[in-house]
């Protein structure tokens, strides 16, 4: 496009008159979606990052204490298996309390605000 048929195309916008008018407040809205999202996105962000963190701290820990005492994995891992229910439930909850802690509260308070 050529800067004469962009200055034409720009004077006939000014020169029309708008059919429709926007809110006083509409920046305020738009900018306030915006920032909620973005916030949404990096709590959810932040918790994932979060709970690969755990993980692999923990695999780390296993597989050093693994190496070192076998027989302290082989302990650990009988008892899950036999208190399995208990423990799939404890490791929900716990995920449960770190999504709440770091996505839902706060997502919770900034659209209270």
């Amino acid at each position: 496009m050529k800067n004469e048929e962009l200055d034409t195309i720009i004077e006939k916008s000014l020169k029309t008159k708008v059919d429709f008018w926007l809110s006083v407040d509409f920046a305020q809205k738009v900018t306030l979606t915006v920032a909620r999202r973005e916030q949404w996105k990096n709590d959810l962000r932040e918790y994932l990052l979060m709970t690969g963190v755990i993980i692999g701290l923990l695999s780390v820990a296993v597989g050093l204490y693994y190496y070192l005492d076998k027989q302290f994995i082989l302990n650990v891992f009988s008892f899950v298996t036999g208190n399995l229910v208990m423990v799939i439930c404890t490791l929900f909850t716990l995920n449960f309390i770190l999504l709440a802690d770091k996505v839902l509260l706060p997502l919770l308070f900034n659209r209270a605000s």
